[in-house]
């Protein structure tokens, strides 16, 4: 997440331009997860892998991913993996149409494209992602019910003092439309409402990171951001409904605002799929994906589906 100019920050900022210039293609055959070898990069005997692999989508796993494709490229020093955000929407559009071999994404691809164009993406799903409320630290709220987050997402409640905290104007910074974050989170802690168009939030990022920034910079705030980047140092995260936004509590269903984290393919090459392989190894899933923030999803003792029903698994 450095501003400088690291070696991801380049091949990402280069993968996406070469994606752009030569109208990279999807190629190849093949998007099952089946035989992955859980011990290595998988390639065939006696070849070596190659290729630029474009990876768009949700920012909310990025640092996970970014982290996995590092090591990946060392193992594989002729494959780049060119990692770029724009959110959800972002993420499933390009592999649809062609622009990235992967599209991250915290949402179902039925939530987002139309059913025929979803059909033909393969599904990867990666981790699970805990989500929840954040307010600037000078705020002096810990807890929220779901009623109170549906009040002042929507523009109902806008000062502190109606939810039992210091008097002062909510500060709402929103993510922009297409994010899958955003989608879960007014899934999930809305109800589904949408605000009224009435009703402007102080901004609307295209990022985690921005809402990061802007959290730190803006008294009064609340906007909501994926467990990997919760820092009590930079912010305070929220109970909501007195249920701590902890990872347990995710996996036992007792919090309620989470995702799978999905990477979806179509049609994917060999150097694609080797990277897909790699993501759902026991390099990445038996350590990586905790050590990041998220929730291996054979912890899940729920589970959800793509209209937003949680069961017991």
């Amino acid at each position: 997440m450095s501003d400088s100019l690291s070696r991801r920050s380049f091949l990402s900022l280069a993968g996406g331009a070469a994606a752009a210039l030569a109208g990279l293609g999807l190629v190849g055959c093949g998007g099952s997860n089946a035989g992955a070898d859980p011990s290595k990069s998988p390639s065939p005997a006696g070849t070596s892998l190659s290729g630029t692999v474009n990876c768009s989508g949700a920012t909310s796993f990025q640092p996970l991913v970014e982290a996995a494709a590092k090591k990946f490229e060392d193992e594989n020093p002729d494959v780049t993996i060119a990692i770029t955000g724009g959110g959800s929407g972002q993420g499933l559009s390009d592999v649809r149409d062609g622009k990235a071999q992967i599209g991250r994404s915290d949402v179902f691809a039925e939530e987002k494209l139309d059913a025929s164009d979803a059909a033909a993406l393969t599904d990867h799903t990666v981790c699970v992602v805990g989500m929840g409320p954040i307010v600037n630290s000078k705020v002096d709220v810990d807890d929220l019910t779901t009623d109170q987050l549906k009040g002042i997402f929507t523009g109902q409640i806008t000062d502190w003092s109606e939810v039992g905290g210091t008097a002062g104007k909510i500060q709402v910074i929103e993510r922009k439309a297409g994010s899958g974050t955003r989608a879960t989170f007014e899934a999930a802690a809305l109800g589904g409402d949408k605000a009224p168009d009435t009703f402007a939030p102080v901004a609307e990022e295209d990022s985690s990171g921005t809402v990061v920034e802007k959290i730190q910079q803006t008294e009064g705030s609340i906007s909501y951001l994926a467990f990997s980047y919760f820092d009590d140092t930079k912010f305070k995260a929220l109970k909501v409904d007195g249920v701590e936004a902890t990872a347990d509590n995710v996996c036992n269903g007792t919090f309620k605002i989470w995702a799978y984290e999905h990477m979806y393919t179509k049609d994917a090459d060999e150097a694609t799929q080797a990277f897909i392989d790699y993501m759902m190894s026991d390099k990445v899933q038996g350590s990586m994906v905790e050590a990041q923030g998220f929730i291996p999803a054979s912890d899940m003792k729920v589970k959800k589906d793509a209209s937003g029903a949680i069961t017991n698994a």
